[in-house]
C-alpha cells in the first residue's frame, strides 16, 4: 500500500475511491475496502482510501479533551495495509478544510485532484461543511461530474450495524468481546511502561503502568481483564492480567485511574519499554478488599482464571 500525505502531486489510474476516518477499520470499513479493491481490479483501476489526520472531531471541537477514538493514524496506517488497498490518502484535517461545502469538497479534492472515476461510500456516510453532505448529495455531484457511485449497505454483527460510535460505546461498557466481534480483531492499546509505586511486586504480582502513546485513546470501562501483552522488539506473547481503575484497597492514591498490567511467568524489567496490550476478556469489576491480603488472594484467584482462559 502506497501512502500519500496529502493529495498534490498524485495521479491514479480511473481511481476507484472509498473515504473516511476509519477509526478502528472494523469489519464494516474492510468490507467497503473489500468492495473498492474487488472493482478496482475487476476494471483494471487503482483502489484508493481517503482519510483525514488528525480525527475533525479534535479539531472542531472547542474542548477536545474528553475525546476518544479507537485508533491513531499510525495504528489505522497498519490496520489498512491488511485490507488489499493498493493507495492510502492522507488529507491534514483543517478549519480551512471543515468550511468547503460537500459539493466543492468532491469536486475540488475527489474530482480535480484525485480524479476520481468511480466512488463507493459507507450506508450512513456525511461529509462537508456541517456534515451536510450525504448520498444524495454525492449522487447529485456524480451527474454533474461524471463518476458513478455505489452506496453500499451496513455490515451486521447478530442484526446490528457495525460502526465506531458502537465499538466504543461496547468498550465504554467493558464489553471487549463484544468490540473484537465488531472490529474483528481484539481492541489493543500501545504504551510506554512508566514508574510506579512498586505496591504490586511486594505481595508477588508485579505490575506495569501504562501510559497510552496516543492521547485520545479509549480506555475501557474500569475493572480487571485478560489481556494479552506484546513487547515492542520481542515476538514472544505473554498472557496476562491487566487492572484499569483507581486501585481503591491501595491507600495513598492520588484519585486518578491508572492502566496496570501483571506479565504472568515473567520477571524482566520493562521500565520505558513500549508494549500492546490486547483485551481478550473481562473478568470483573475492580473491588475494595479489606486489605492487602484479601486483595493479594483474589489476584490468585484472577491468574488462575486468565491461565484457564488464555493458556500460558
Amino acid at each position: 500500500m502506497q501512502v500519500y500525505y496529502g493529495y498534490s502531486g498524485t495521479s491514479f489510474n480511473n481511481p476507484v475511491i472509498t473515504m473516511g476516518v476509519f477509526d478502528g477499520v472494523h469489519l464494516g470499513h474492510r468490507m467497503l475496502l473489500g468492495r473498492v479493491t474487488e472493482e478496482a481490479r475487476a476494471t483494471g483501476s487503482d483502489s484508493v482510501a481517503v482519510t483525514f489526520d488528525p480525527h475533525p472531531r479534535i479539531v472542531l471541537t472547542g474542548d477536545p479533551g474528553h475525546l476518544s477514538f479507537l485508533t491513531d493514524i499510525e495504528e489505522r496506517i497498519e490496520l489498512l495495509r491488511g485490507t488489499g488497498i493498493g493507495h492510502l490518502v492522507i488529507i491534514p484535517f483543517t478549519e480551512e478544510l471543515s468550511r468547503l461545502t460537500a459539493s466543492d469538497f468532491v469536486e475540488s479534492i475527489l474530482c480535480r485532484h484525485l480524479g476520481v472515476r468511480h466512488l463507493i461510500t459507507g450506508y450512513n456516510h456525511h461529509f462537508g461543511r456541517r456534515h451536510e453532505g450525504d448520498s444524495n448529495t454525492i449522487i447529485e455531484c456524480s451527474e454533474r461530474m461524471n463518476f458513478r457511485v455505489t452506496r453500499e449497505e451496513a455490515y451486521r454483527v447478530d442484526n446490528e450495524p457495525v460502526s465506531s460510535s458502537a465499538i466504543r460505546k461496547a468498550l465504554g461498557e467493558g464489553s471487549v468481546d463484544t468490540a473484537a466481534a465488531m472490529l474483528g480483531y481484539d481492541y489493543f492499546i500501545r504504551g510506554r511502561v512508566v514508574s510506579g509505586r512498586r505496591i504490586g511486586r511486594n505481595i508477588g504480582f508485579p505490575t506495569a503502568n501504562i501510559t497510552p502513546l496516543f492521547p485520545y485513546k479509549l480506555i475501557p470501562r474500569t475493572g480487571v481483564y485478560a489481556a494479552e501483552v506484546h513487547i515492542e522488539g520481542d515476538t514472544e506473547k505473554h498472557i496476562s492480567m491487566l487492572n484499569i481503575g483507581l486501585r481503591p484497597t491501595i491507600s495513598g492514591g492520588d484519585g486518578r485511574s491508572t492502566i496496570e498490567v501483571h506479565l504472568i511467568d515473567f520477571s524482566a524489567d520493562l521500565y520505558d519499554r513500549v508494549v500492546t496490550v490486547r483485551f481478550r476478556h473481562r473478568l470483573r469489576d475492580e473491588m475494595k478488599f479489606e486489605n492487602v491480603d484479601a486483595l493479594a488472594a483474589q489476584l490468585v484467584r484472577d491468574r488462575e482464571l486468565t491461565i484457564s482462559l488464555l493458556g500460558r
